[in-house]
């Protein structure tokens, strides 16, 4: 028995090494073959044909890319499955404009793809928007952890530029005068190399600033940024801007109405419009010192022009940057009304919001009225009365300065005709 083994052991080998090349050849094999057959044509560089819109695209297939890349195991016509044989080389072009529909094997990629955006534009006919090919590739494609890849974080924003740094492109389609991709290079985030365009936009689901399932739409801006800011957004969404933005109000301001949107920039950054010498300046009152937001809302003007007229506000504007502004009294994110418990304006926490600045300030330092603008002509009397006191004041400078320059000039007139020769 032992003798009879060891004769069929030969042929047991052989059947083995055979079926595996026949798996090999009708197998695996399979599809590498049936795209050696299409390569025959396809691998000439030369070989090109119009598509749909008239526009000269090439038919050239790598080899080698296509061997490597996260398809490389599929053969052409897992993908090209209106193409049964090669009637498409002898005037089948009808066949041969037939995309390719990545959907049948991405289904969840396909569903969120036809309700973004680049999807919506395909459908009115838009020139240049997006199919799959024009952000993965095609026959090179990688997979997004790949650092060749399209997708990949460090190539982002290469592949979004392709059409997002056009500046025709951009106005076209009212996508604003500045070129996003250009500013998001110079923004903290992009300096930064952790937040690519699809972090806050999204990918395959990416909409429209009005549409209210926008990553971006103003109600949800909160809640993108929050994906990295989660605990200043949970400050946010409970201040009174927050609350507002909540709402749907369009005046309310977010994140973006203070940092900027693709350019935002560190708080040091004297270009910045949270910059400490900004926030006084220019970034509270684009809202507080607007006459249509204040009549709409019934807010008042007054603390922006008796800020710029206190100390702080006058010392501010001179160049000095350790005068307190709005944020060093209000707070930054957490802005709450003057009536919530919780405000750093609250009556009942002023003592302790002053006292940031004026280390041992008592109950009565923080007991005056902190924006008040005095006029004769001001509703209250405490107003009214510092209204005319600082008129007084004013006089009696021009008057006793005035006067003293006088004496002092006929003085000088009188001295200099007296050491005149007679």
């Amino acid at each position: 028995m032992r003798e009879k083994e060891g004769k069929n052991k030969p042929l047991v080998l052989f059947s083995m090494v055979f079926s595996f090349l026949l798996l090999f050849v009708f197998g695996l094999g399979e599809g590498w073959t049936k795209n050696s057959f299409c390569l025959e044509c396809h691998k000439d560089p030369t070989l090109k044909r119009e598509d749909e819109r008239g526009r000269t695209i090439s038919l050239y297939v790598n080899e080698g890319e296509f061997k490597n890349s996260a398809h490389g195991k599929l053969s052409c016509s897992d993908c090209h499955i209106h193409i049964k044989d090669d009637t498409h080389a002898e005037g089948g072009k009808k066949k041969a404009d037939k995309r390719v529909n990545c959907g049948s094997c991405h289904k969840e990629a396909e569903k969120e793809y036809l309700q973004g955006l680049h999807s919506k534009m395909i459908m009115k006919g838009t020139e240049r928007a997006a199919y799959c090919h024009e952000c993965h590739g095609k026959h090179d494609i990688l997979p997004s952890k790949n650092p060749k890849s399209k997708t990949h974080k460090s190539n982002i924003d290469q592949t979004c530029n392709r059409c997002h740094s056009d500046i025709e492109f951009v106005r076209e389609h009212a996508l604003g005068s500045i070129i996003p991709g250009e500013e998001f290079k110079k923004s903290v985030h992009g300096r930064s190399g952790e937040v690519t365009c699809i972090s806050c936009h999204g990918s395959h689901n990416l909409r429209s600033l009005i549409d209210p399932k926008s990553t971006i739409f103003r109600s949800n801006i909160p809640q993108t940024c929050g994906g990295c800011h989660p605990e200043i957004t949970q400050q946010f969404v409970e201040s009174i801007h927050g609350i507002l933005a909540a709402r749907g109000r369009s005046d309310a301001p977010t994140c973006t109405t203070c940092h900027g949107i693709h350019g935002i920039k560190a708080k040091v950054d004297p270009d910045s419009p949270v910059h400490e010498r900004r926030i006084a300046l220019t970034t509270c009152p684009q809202c507080h010192a607007a006459e249509r937001i204040s009549k709409e809302y019934r807010i008042t003007t007054t603390p922006v022009k008796s800020y710029y007229e206190s100390f702080h506000g006058l010392s501010y504007k001179g160049g000095d940057t350790y005068s307190a502004n709005c944020a060093s009294c209000h707070g930054i994110h957490d802005i709450r009304p003057s009536t919530d418990p919780k405000s750093s304006v609250h009556p009942g926490n002023l003592q302790k919001t002053c006292g940031n600045c004026h280390p041992g300030a008592s109950e009565n330092f923080a007991k005056g009225k902190i924006h008040a603008i005095p006029s004769p002509k001001a509703e209250e009397i405490g107003d009214r009365i510092v209204g005319w006191v600082k008129i007084i004041y004013i006089v009696l400078i021009v008057v006793v300065i005035g006067g003293m320059v006088f004496f002092n000039f006929t003085d000088w007139l009188r001295k200099t005709i007296e050491r005149r020769p007679k």
